[in-house]
């Protein structure tokens, strides 16, 4: 109980974190303050929180070359002709002798794993390069897909992220996204 006549209320003062004005009486209390006033409420407004678009800061330290080595580089620019050969040339029929039972997925649906692959909250953030809570960020406002695993954790496909970077990141000149 605090010594004054007058009761904190701590609900009030988080609340009048989010208001334009703070109404007189509500927060912490006042040194010498012995009577709350009270708040007409036609005074509150709320602040406008959103934002125009996510902008991922880029490092601060010399640009970094590549993380693509020149083999992982070729394995993409062949990837897509491949995919679509593995995808329609061959078929389970072969492999299906040495399994009892049906695969658990398709061949299409495999591929699709491999390709576009469940990513967790922490590997969303390293490969935007932001933190965890700013990709919470993204996804409350809906700027970045994302599904959630039984247990309520965030979940991202890679396909997501490069939507993502696509809409709302900042490229150099004459770069990727350029219109």
């Amino acid at each position: 109980m605090m010594p004054n006549s007058r009761q904190f209320d701590p609900l009030a003062y988080i609340e009048s974190a989010f208001l334009d004005t703070n109404p007189q009486g509500v927060g912490a209390p006042q040194a010498g303050q012995t009577k709350p006033k009270e708040a007409k409420p036609s005074a509150v407004r709320f602040r406008k929180t959103a934002m125009s678009a996510p902008r991922p800061r880029r490092s601060k330290e010399s640009p970094i070359e590549t993380p693509i080595g020149a083999e992982f580089r070729e394995l993409l620019e062949h990837l897509p002709r491949n995919l679509e050969f593995l995808g329609k040339f061959f078929n389970d029929s072969v492999t299906s002798h040495y399994y009892n039972g049906d695969f658990k997925e398709s061949r299409e649906d495999l591929i699709r794993r491999l390709v576009d692959p469940e990513l967790t909250l922490e590997e969303a953030a390293r490969l935007l390069g932001v933190c965890p809570t700013t990709v919470r960020r993204y996804t409350n406002r809906g700027w970045l897909a994302h599904h959630r695993t039984s247990g309520g954790q965030r979940r991202f496909r890679l396909s997501g992220l490069v939507r993502f970077v696509d809409e709302h990141a900042r490229f150099p000149e004459g770069g990727a996204g350029q219109s």
